[in-house]
């Protein structure tokens, strides 16, 4: 159920007048249950799944696990509506566990600071550094270099001056240090990292000029793709990134109504996303199941918990065969293995995803 407007302003005004704003993850809320579709992503090891799909396989006609927010392990006062993720450690050891158990689409938040980023969900700081999501992923590539990573890169603070904010953070907003901070800083600190981890990106998605065209897998291979580059309102950075995924309608293909929190309206939305995904072999559609109606309403590991399942009940049933990316709260690992095996046939052998 979603808030109403009154109980929303409600909250907001109480949060207020608690004066409590915290940086730091101090606090967690982790789900204390687990599914097979939920909580549960390090069940099974997939590292290496990519190998059995054909070079010359487009990324539009894969099914790629992906996580939101993918290091958000942290919360603050209300811990539970700030993780999305099972927490398996600090400087982005988070995201060692998921590339191992599959994902391949990632998610990552960042904070301008003292001309770096780190990574942030809203206002709490996840314990991780832009720095470490790099470091980790070039480990990874080098470990399983048939593997291939798309990265969602956003600027999540919104409180900027610069963004129509105050300058100052509060509660589920965070403000960049400095806190006028503009698509152009953030620009020159990426193109940064990109200069500093040379051959670690697929070099058409991060040029600051021009948008890529949809690249195969053997193109990818070893590499970090730049899906987008969204800032603080959502505005997409342009010569950054998939052309289909940045320009004219790229709306259509995606589903992210992230604060509908029925279950069966958000589901509804999801599969038809995953349906118009697999009627259309050539865009990348991208559907997300995550969802967050705090402070009073569904956290996402309960959103996740009855989502999640009627993902995998769906994917099993055979009613698709590729269905984009997809990104969860709290995967589980039978979630992921499932989305694994929706390859539109390409898949080559049993091997491609073994359970420990």
């Amino acid at each position: 159920m979603q808030i109403p407007r009154k109980a929303a302003v409600a909250a907001a005004a109480f949060l207020a007048l608690a004066g409590v704003l915290t940086t730091s993850g101090t606090a967690a809320a982790q789900p204390s249950w687990s599914s097979d579709a939920f909580n549960s992503v390090t069940a099974e090891s997939h590292a290496d799944w990519m190998s059995g799909l054909p070079s010359g396989a487009s990324l539009a006609s894969l099914s790629l696990p992906g996580t939101h927010d993918t290091l958000a392990i942290h919360g603050g006062l209300f811990a539970a509506y700030y993780e999305a993720q099972e927490n398996h450690g600090d400087s982005a050891g988070t995201l060692d566990a998921q590339l191992t158990a599959g994902i391949r689409a990632i998610d990552i938040r960042v904070r301008v600071i003292g001309g770096a980023f780190t990574i942030h969900h809203t206002d709490i700081y996840q314990n991780a550094n832009f720095d470490d999501v790099l470091i980790h992923a070039r480990s990874f590539l080098s470990a399983h270099p048939t593997e291939t990573i798309l990265l969602k890169l956003h600027g999540e603070c919104d409180a900027d001056t610069t963004e129509g904010g105050s300058g100052s953070a509060s509660i589920g907003h965070c403000a960049d240090d400095p806190s006028n901070t503009t698509q152009a800083d953030r620009t020159r600190i990426f193109n940064g990292y990109v200069s500093r981890y040379p051959d670690l990106f697929y070099a058409p998605t991060v040029t600051g000029s021009s948008t890529a065209a949809m690249p195969t897998v053997g193109q990818v291979r070893g590499r970090i793709v730049l899906t987008d580059f969204t800032g603080p309102r959502g505005q997409v950075y342009g010569g950054y990134g998939l052309t289909q995924l940045t320009t004219g309608n790229y709306g259509q293909y995606v589903e992210n109504d992230w604060t509908q929190c029925n279950i069966d309206t958000k589901w509804g939305e999801a599969r038809a996303n995953m349906v118009n995904a697999n009627g259309n072999s050539g865009a990348l559609y991208t559907t997300y199941l995550s969802a967050n109606c705090g402070p009073f309403g569904s956290t996402p590991a309960d959103v996740a918990g009855s989502i999640n399942q009627r993902a995998l009940d769906y994917l099993n049933s055979g009613a698709t065969q590729h269905v984009g990316m997809v990104f969860t709260d709290f995967p589980g690992h039978s979630l992921v293995g499932a989305l694994i095996r929706q390859q539109s046939g390409q898949l080559a052998g049993s091997g491609a995803a073994n359970q420990r």
